[in-house]
């Protein structure tokens, strides 16, 4: 069996392990998010906990196009979440239109900010545009395991240890207004890097 199908057969399991053992919390909306749909946004290397943290709201993840976004659909389903397929990055134009549509059906999404490919930590502006097109707040997620495990992949995969809890908490969160210009959505960006401890784009 290769590799690609040990992974597919594997993950689901570990999956459902991990979400039964680890304590992770559940988000809670605040008052500073408004009352609509949000856009939760994390580094890869925090995915997991992530995902955990917003299940209850079902939000529409964004999940790449690769072997490893296959096996991470397999792997949640569609019960939990809504999912869509393409990435911000480079030309992500189509995912943005469909992250868009969920945001004006009034679901939430979540999107990791780096990637799909690395580098680690390189912050893309695609979920800046995605909050200037939709008027939506940006709430960054990051998550911080006592001793978790992590994987030696280009994103430094987190993978909380059974049995322990997870903090995941949320930065400050980000409203950016459809006239907002250039200059402001690269403070915007530096705060997300500030953040989330991590380079800007380039």
């Amino acid at each position: 069996m290769s590799l690609q199908r040990w992974k597919l057969a594997l993950a689901p399991v570990v999956w459902h392990f991990l979400k039964s053992t680890v304590s992770v919390g559940e988000f809670v909306p605040r008052g500073n998010l408004g009352n609509g749909p949000v856009i939760f946004a994390c580094l890869h290397r925090d995915i997991l906990p992530a995902i955990m943290y917003v299940r209850g709201v079902r939000p529409a993840l964004l999940v790449s196009d690769s072997p490893d976004g296959d096996i991470l659909v397999k792997t949640l389903g569609r019960r939990d979440y809504r999912i869509v397929r393409g990435a911000t990055g480079g030309d992500g134009r189509r995912a943005l239109v469909l992250l868009r549509r969920e945001l004006e059906a009034g679901h939430s999404v979540g999107l990791a900010v780096d990637g799909p490919e690395g580098p680690f930590g390189s912050i893309r502006e695609g979920v800046l545009h995605l909050a200037r097109m939709t008027g939506a707040p940006v709430a960054p997620l990051v998550a911080r395991a006592s001793h978790p495990l992590v994987l030696n992949t280009w994103d430094r995969t987190v993978v909380p240890i059974p049995f322990r809890k997870v903090e995941v908490d949320i930065g400050p969160v980000i409203w950016i207004s459809q006239d907002s210009r250039d200059v402001d959505m690269k403070k915007h960006l530096a705060g997300l890097a500030e953040f989330f401890d991590v380079a800007e784009e380039g």
